[in-house]
């Protein structure tokens, strides 16, 4: 606003009698204005004074001073700016000699425009300074102020929630949260919500009842039945592979049964949602395959897309580990990714793919030809993956993640007892007579339900017949293929996802230089002592030897021992429903216990999870109060017995993957715990002469 348009305008009224060179200091700027000036000078004049912007000043000094053409040093500040000169600029006023008198030459260097300051600069400079007062002073008064205002209302709060606690008989109250445990809410609201797929076996639409039904609806009934008793209701809410994780952490649903893969991945940082879930037992036994027109299925089994298998497209449910698995074998532009079950199994009835890939439910004959397929059809033999399928709860909610898992355990006990749905009372008599915990009713999820073979029978039998892992364990040889020891897959761990807590259990190991693990058994050397080492092996990259061994024996108080920290995990804990689930004063959800790694350790009769007298399967158990170091151990247990499956021993330890999703300090997990201790295999064989032959 300083070079106005009126200002050059009336430099050129008065006529120019002087030109400037400019000459600047810069070979690249061109100062196209100053030659604009030549060619549109007029006839010389000696009147052209400019000692400053202002029109008064202007015509005064012109009369004051004619003949004279030198600019004040402000006037060529402002001018030097007018021709746009981008860095210091030489400007030499030279005049028209018309009188023989020595010609003037004035040199000055032209310098930034802010050094000059009229009167609306100044005006607006001010407005400037009040603006910034108003941010730096006032804000921060202001915000000081709410957060005074916000301590105190929280302060009077905590007083008022303690001054409640004082009055409920000392019964400590916990709301860590804004959200009721899941259990407590379901109780509150009367009603369980159950995320289900729309999958031919585990949850469709009868034609003719108009009901929902299928194996996801059948243990999402049994886990109502068994926290709200005979008169539960449920909402079974369809979700799909995209949106099946956001609204199980976004609590629309309180389990979710879609037929999901239990992964290490998944158990710390779900890529949908972001965060981490936790899994039952499998109830399931899956693996990817290929199903569809026999000449592209077998160019999918021979993992061939050239040639005659140029035109190969597969069709696969986006959202899931299928798609990881596929996008390292094909190229991308030979996958179809649809979002919903109906979606998948119709682009391939129309022609989109000629090729389904999935587990065995979801590219069964069955499903196919119902949704509306009629030509030839053929499955492949190749299987791809393994796919544990189990139930999904949120992290952080351990009570209810116990009760919708011994629900499970339950139905498949029930089944190995020959206790079915309609003699279901038989479940609590003698041996299992201490079944109920805390109005938890085992036994009414088995009278809604039947048992685990029952379902199966009544859902997926005609969908995939049963067989294999799916086969209920026998101690003859007519079945002794079995879930029992069986590493699950890890998910993708070589990218960054997870950081663990500050303040949290495993960097509390960490800051302290050593593990202090508690022994049920020989701490001396046994299974125990060696799982308590590969611990160690895995928290300091190989290390054995920082680790502290403490006895115990089943008499303790575990759980005790665990919540108070006087140590961090105890090997050798017995894995059953009344360590695992506990009535306590000192939860919201009422309910307490330990968490368990996958057994180790079966004794011969160590089937029975529920007989007092039993011999139970061995685990290494750890607080509740800590899901990532709880996770954290579950997956070291699990990779000595991944070790053992693909014949990984202590020898090739470098075939192990890296586990890069906690950061650079945790990349040996795998490594050090096989380095350090061996396989599963290896382990036993140490310790062989302590155990039965295996």
């Amino acid at each position: 606003n300083v070079l106005t348009n009126s200002f050059i305008g009336r430099l050129r009224r008065q006529g120019s009698g002087a030109y400037h060179r400019t000459r600047s200091l810069d070979d690249n700027i061109v100062n196209y204005s100053a030659r604009s000036l030549l060619r549109q000078g007029s006839e010389a004049t000696d009147e052209a004074v400019c000692p400053s912007l202002d029109d008064n000043n202007l015509n005064s000094a012109a009369s004051e001073r004619r003949g004279t053409y030198a600019f004040e040093r402000s006037a060529l500040r402002r001018l030097a700016d007018m021709v746009e000169a981008q860095d210091v600029v030489q400007a030499t006023l030279v005049e028209e000699n018309h009188d023989d008198r020595p010609q003037h030459i004035e040199t000055v260097e032209a310098i930034p425009m802010d050094d000059v300051e009229t009167p609306e600069d100044e005006r607006a400079r001010k407005r400037q300074r009040m603006r910034k007062q108003v941010v730096l002073i006032w804000c921060p008064v202001l915000f000081l102020v709410a957060v005074v205002a916000m301590a105190i209302v929280v302060i009077e709060s905590r007083k008022s929630t303690n001054e409640s606690d004082g009055d409920n008989g000392g019964v400590m109250t916990i709301k860590e949260n804004i959200y009721d445990p899941t259990l407590v809410q379901v109780r509150k609201e009367g009603i369980l919500r159950c995320g289900v797929p729309n999958k031919y076996g585990f949850s469709t639409l009868n034609d003719v009842t108009g009901d929902k039904e299928g194996m996801s609806v059948d243990f999402c009934k049994a886990v109502a039945a068994a926290v709200l008793g005979p008169e539960y209701r449920v909402d079974l809410i369809e979700v799909t592979s995209i949106t099946r994780f956001t609204a199980l952490a976004g609590r629309e649903i309180d389990v979710l049964i879609w037929g999901d893969t239990h992964t290490m991945e998944r158990d710390f940082h779900e890529k949908a949602s972001g965060v981490g879930f936790q899994f039952t037992d499998p109830y399931f036994y899956d693996g990817l395959g290929f199903a569809g027109r026999s000449i592209a299925v077998q160019c999918a089994d021979d993992l061939n897309w050239l040639g005659e298998c140029g035109d190969l497209k597969i069709c696969v449910h986006s959202g899931t580990t299928h798609v990881d698995i596929l996008k390292d074998i094909f190229p991308s532009p030979n996958l179809v990714l649809r979002d919903t079950n109906d979606a998948f199994l119709q682009e391939f009835v129309r022609g989109g793919c000629d090729v389904v890939a999935g587990e065995q439910n979801d590219i069964s004959e069955i499903a196919v030809r119902k949704a509306g397929y009629t030509g030839g059809f053929a499955n492949g033999e190749k299987v791809l993956s393994k796919e544990p399928l189990a139930m999904a709860t949120r992290q952080n909610d351990e009570s209810w993640a116990d009760v919708v898992n011994w629900v499970l355990r339950t139905l498949i006990h029930a089944e190995q007892t020959n206790v079915t749905q309609t003699n279901a009372d038989e479940l609590v008599h003698g041996q299992n007579s201490h079944l109920s915990v805390d109005e938890i009713d085992l036994v009414s999820a088995l009278r809604v339900a039947g048992n685990y073979g029952e379902i199966y029978e009544r859902n997926m039998q005609e969908v995939v017949p049963r067989k294999g892992l799916n086969l209920q364990y026998s101690h003859d040889e007519s079945h002794q293929q079995s879930g029992l020891h069986y590493s699950h897959p890890t998910g993708t761990i070589d990218t960054f996802r997870h950081e663990f807590e500050q303040d949290g259990k495993i960097n509390e190991i960490i800051g302290r230089g050593k593990l202090i693990c508690g022994v049920i058994g020989d701490e001396n050397q046994s299974m125990e002592t060696d799982y308590c080492r590969a611990l160690s092996a895995s928290l300091f990259s190989s290390d054995t030897s920082l680790v502290d061994f403490v006895k115990l024996s089943n008499e303790d108080n575990l759980i005790e021992k665990l919540d108070n920290g006087k140590v961090d995990a105890i090997a050798g804990a017995t894995i059953d429903f009344f360590s695992d689930i506990t009535p306590s004063n000192k939860t919201a959800s009422g309910l307490s216990g330990l968490d368990f790694s996958q057994p180790y350790f079966y004794e011969e009769d160590s089937a029975n999870l529920f007989h007092l007298a039993s011999s139970k399967p061995k685990g290494v158990a750890t607080s509740q109060n800590d899901s990532d170091w709880s996770t954290f151990v579950y997956w070291v247990v699990a990779n000595l017995i991944w070790a053992e499956e693909n014949g990984v021993s202590s020898a090739d330890f470098r075939e192990v993957r890296e586990v890069k999703m906690f950061g650079e300090e945790f990349v040996w997990m795998f490594r050090g715990s096989i380095l350090g201790i061996g396989n599963y295999g290896e382990v036993y064989e140490r310790n062989n002469e302590s155990l039965p032959l295996r």
